[in-house]
């Protein structure tokens, strides 16, 4: 059987216009897509905290997201491009493993709000043997693994499946703050998407083509 060789997707960014210079459009991007918020919309309304505690955002940046969300995002992302289930099983099993009991659980229940709110999509492909497997109990269903199959689905590049985890977690722990500033500096969703992107915990940071 001759094997199929997947081209990795890549985000293109149109140059800045006149009045904006490069960091704005990248900025302007990592707004997130409208039409995708309603995606996790079942997941911001039900979750009472994710992975990200009061004012922890910059340790979870530093350390949770480097270390194991963001690469479990990767990695389930190019399972479910592959359509290999049981590269997402793995993936899964590797956060089960890797997450303290608590943020284990949390992950888990977000996993299971979005494969519900996500049920009625039709021709699902590794979507639906996903949501077969957690129905069985094969598959514990962790919401970076649920997430980045349901953004492959949809159609999403991997940096905005990165991008749009971030802005979750980021609505979802400051929702009750009575004053919010956006991150900023290293932890910025940009550079953090970056840097889930290119696996590098440094200054790696998404940048305009202009093609």
């Amino acid at each position: 059987m001759m094997k199929l060789h997947l081209l990795p997707s890549i985000t293109l960014l149109p140059p800045p216009h006149d009045t904006a210079d490069e960091a704005q459009v990248i900025e302007d991007w990592a707004r997130g897509l409208d039409w995708v918020k309603w995606l996790l919309g079942s997941v911001r309304a039900r979750a009472e905290i994710l992975m990200v505690g009061d004012d922890a955002w910059d340790d979870f940046a530093g350390g949770l997201l480097l270390e194991t969300i963001g690469p479990a995002l990767k990695s389930a992302w190019q399972a479910a491009q592959a359509g290999d289930l049981t590269g997402l099983i793995a993936v899964d099993e590797t956060l089960s493993a890797s997450l303290p009991p608590e943020l284990a659980r949390r992950s888990i229940q977000a996993g299971a709000v979005l494969l519900k709110s996500t049920r009625h999509a039709r021709y699902q492909a590794v979507l639906g043997r996903l949501r077969e497997a957690v129905g069985q109990g094969s598959c514990a269903g962790h919401l970076a693994v649920v997430w980045a199959t349901v953004g492959h689905f949809f159609q999403l590049s991997l940096a905005n499946v990165i991008a749009e985890y971030l802005h979750l977690e980021w609505d979802i722990a400051t929702r009750h703050a009575k004053t919010v500033a956006k991150p900023a500096g290293n932890h910025s969703i940009v550079k953090l998407t970056g840097r889930v992107m290119s696996g590098k915990a440094d200054e790696s940071e998404l940048r305009v083509v202009d093609a």
